[in-house]
């Protein structure tokens, strides 16, 4: 168990480990990262103290300091520590708030279809013909498919999050190598989901290349049918959903759009778990997390994801990952190991 103290005062000169030392370990460890650090020094140098507010020190004090000096330092930085939890839990709670909110609706809908259906099912079986059966059967299937990509997303998020706070666990997510086989088991789901939940199998055109690419098949599958699930639920009937790969140099190229909905993004760094955009002007199912799942997964594959969207539009994304006869630049696999 790791200790948190509500305040670090530390001296820069020490035999085994420095202050500077100290304090960078500190900002790095995820449940400690953010504690006042205070530095007390007999050094002056502007270097030295500019160096120690890079690392992220909150108050530098210079020997020799009075006894009240060191406790005004202490009182300040506590005190603003106080604001700033209280405007953290104030963010927290809102978000949370909201996060339940959409937890609630997206897991209580479909669970109604279901038990809805089948308490029809069992107490007025006779009053449906074969036609309406078939429906009610469709309707709950539908229901339940929702309900299981819901739970799935969010297990991979929380996935995700602890493997960030201890990335040792990050190999479940940049190990592995799809053979051939993903895209046939794709092209096979996305046309079950296009039948099942969106009657809109004639608006998928599927053309994707069968190559090897160093990602699991898990999750470019995951990619992919997440993609075309945002193409197919923000597009009309009629409107087609293309899902396009191919392998250009040294890369795979997965793309899928749509001629549907669109919307307005500036920057990938909006794309953030429990966001949905345009959510004020339509009615949106999910829970406003498969776009970032998507970002995350080819980020921790080394690969690169682009947008372009326009409200009314529609929308192009596209992955790139690397083949899996290419290596892995060494670069690249330490930036993932240390992601945080």
């Amino acid at each position: 168990m790791i200790f948190r103290p509500h305040l670090v005062v530390c001296d820069v000169m020490m035999p085994k480990m420095d202050g500077y030392k100290v304090l960078e370990y500190i900002r790095k460890t995820s449940v400690i990262q953010n504690t006042p650090f205070i530095f007390l020094t007999a050094r002056v140098d502007k270097n030295d103290i500019r160096l120690g507010m890079d690392l992220g020190a909150d108050d530098y004090l210079t020997k020799p300091f009075t006894y009240a000096e060191l406790l005004k330092a202490i009182d300040t930085r506590l005190k603003r520590q106080e604001k700033i939890i209280g405007e953290y839990a104030k963010v927290k709670h809102e978000l949370d708030t909201t996060v339940f909110a959409t937890y609630y609706h997206e897991f209580n809908t479909p669970l109604h279809g279901i038990l809805g259906g089948l308490n029809l099912m069992l107490n007025a079986r006779e009053s449906f013909n074969e036609t309406q059966m078939h429906e009610l059967l469709a309707s709950i299937l539908k229901s339940g498919l929702r309900l299981n990509h819901s739970l799935a997303n969010l297990m991979l998020y929380e996935e995700i999050k602890r493997a960030e706070v201890y990335p040792e666990l990050m190999f479940m997510f940049n190990q592995g190598v799809a053979k051939t086989t993903w895209v046939q088991k794709v092209r096979t789901e996305l046309y079950t989901m296009a039948k099942e939940i969106y009657n809109r199998v004639d608006d998928v055109v599927i053309d994707l290349h069968a190559d090897e690419v160093r990602v699991s098949s898990e999750y470019i599958q995951r990619m992919a049918l997440e993609l075309a699930d945002n193409a197919l639920k923000f597009s009309k009937r009629g409107q087609e959903v293309h899902v396009i790969g191919k392998p250009v140099g040294e890369e795979y190229v997965l793309e899928v759009r749509d001629r549907g909905r669109g919307f307005e993004l500036t920057s990938l760094d909006e794309i953030a778990p429990f966001k949905q955009f345009s959510r004020k002007k339509f009615e949106q199912q999910g829970l406003g997390i498969g776009l970032y799942l998507v970002k995350r997964l080819t980020e921790l594959n080394n690969g690169e994801v682009s947008i372009a969207s326009t409200e009314g539009g529609g929308t192009k994304v596209t992955v790139r990952l690397l083949l899996a006869n290419e290596p892995v630049p060494v670069g690249q696999l330490q930036s993932t190991a240390s992601y945080a």
